[in-house]
C-alpha cells in the first residue's frame, strides 16, 4: 500500500488508535525494569500518529519519528504542539521526518536504538525486508537495540487460513500462480481490510505474517535478547522482539 493510501487512512486510524498501545507499553516497561537502556538518539520507524511517543519519552532520549505519510506526520506534529499532552522539553526532544523506510536519511552508526512497531510486517517481498534490516544495522551504533513487533502467522484468528494456504501452495500450481498475480507471492502474505468508518470505504493493507523461525532468521545479524507472544485479542497475536547489535570484535 503506497503512501497516498496511508494519507487517506491517517485520520481514521488516529481516531481508532489514539492512545499508546497498552500491551506494548507493558512489554517496554518490563524491559526497562530489567535494566535495558533506551537512552540516547532513538528512531521510531513508522511512527504514524505518534501514539507511542509517550512510552519512549519515559527514557532520556532524543526521538526521531519517521513515516512515509505526510498526513500521519501532520497529526503527530499537531499532537506535539497543541493540548497539554507534552511538556515543552518533550516537544523539543522529538523531530519528525518524512521518509520511506527503504531510503533512510540517517548516517551510519548514529542511532542508539530503533523502534519498529507494527512496521516490518507491512514490507512486501523478502528481499525488501532484508534490505530494511540491513539499513537498520548500518545506522545503529554498537550495543544499540532494535525493539520491534510483527504479526504472528499462527495466531488463533488466522491459523486455519495459513495451514490451508500452505497446503494449497504446496500442491496446486494454479493456486500459486493466482496468489502471485494477486501480489501475495510469499507464504505468509495476506491483505487485511481497513474500513474508514465515516465514508464506509475499505482499503486492503498488505501484511506478511511471521513464524518464529522466519523472524529469527531475518534478524540473525543481531543478538536475540527476547522474543515474546504478546498483544491482540488473544494476548499472543504478535511477536514482541528485542535484539541487539553486538560490539564489533577488534582484530589484533
Amino acid at each position: 500500500m503506497n503512501k497516498k493510501t496511508y494519507d487517506v487512512l491517517a485520520l481514521d486510524y488516529h481516531q481508532k488508535r489514539f492512545y499508546p498501545w497498552r500491551d506494548f507499553a507493558t512489554f517496554y516497561n518490563k524491559l526497562v525494569k530489567k535494566g535495558v537502556s533506551f537512552n540516547g538518539i532513538c528512531a521510531d520507524f513508522g511512527c504514524g500518529n505518534g501514539r507511542n511517543f509517550k512510552i519512549f519519552l519515559q527514557s532520556d532520549i532524543k526521538l526521531i519519528g519517521i513515516d512515509n505519510s505526510i498526513e500521519f506526520l501532520k497529526i503527530s506534529r499537531n499532537r506535539l504542539r497543541t493540548g497539554n499532552d507534552y511538556t515543552m522539553k518533550e516537544q523539543k526532544s522529538i523531530d519528525l521526518i518524512q521518509s520511506d523506510i527503504k531510503a533512510i536519511p540517517i548516517r551510519p552508526n548514529v542511532v542508539n536504538n530503533i523502534f519498529s512497531i507494527a512496521v516490518i510486517h507491512h514490507i512486501k517481498d523478502l528481499n525488501n525486508r532484508i534490505y530494511v534490516i540491513e539499513q537498520f544495522y548500518a545506522i545503529l551504533k554498537n550495543n544499540g537495540y532494535i525493539l520491534s513487533t510483527v504479526w504472528r502467522k499462527y495466531q488463533k484468528k488466522y491459523r486455519y487460513h495459513f495451514i490451508r494456504d500452505w497446503l494449497k501452495r504446496l500442491y496446486s500450481s494454479s493456486y500459486r500462480i493466482k496468489q502471485y498475480n494477486l501480489d501475495l507471492g510469499e507464504f505468509g502474505d495476506k491483505f487485511i481490510p481497513w474500513t474508514i468508518s465515516k465514508e464506509k470505504l475499505t482499503y486492503n493493507r498488505f501484511y506478511h505474517f511471521f513464524s518464529r523461525k522466519e523472524l529469527k532468521k531475518l534478524l540473525r545479524s543481531f543478538k536475540l535478547k527476547e522474543m515474546k507472544k504478546r498483544g491482540g485479542p488473544n494476548k499472543k497475536d504478535n511477536f514482541f522482539v528485542l535484539t541487539k547489535k553486538e560490539s564489533e570484535v577488534k582484530k589484533n
